[in-house]
């Protein structure tokens, strides 16, 4: 998982990083990168998004064997 998180591309690595660990609104989130709250919460969603899938995969994965 943590390799996961590292190869993410940005901007959603960092998105996730500030709103999980740095407990940012997406107001400020947003006006970190220059762009409105809806893009923030979008792209965090997009984000958790990713990950949920990448779970998904590794529990087929797992499955699997």
């Amino acid at each position: 998982m943590h390799r996961f998180l590292h190869s993410m591309e940005e901007p959603y690595k960092e998105v996730l990083n500030l709103r999980v660990f740095g407990e940012l609104s997406f107001e400020k989130i947003g006006a970190i990168f220059g762009k409105s709250s809806g893009w923030a919460r979008v792209t965090y969603y997009r984000a958790k998004k990713q990950i949920i899938e990448y779970m998904e995969a590794m529990e087929n994965e797992t499955d699997q064997l």
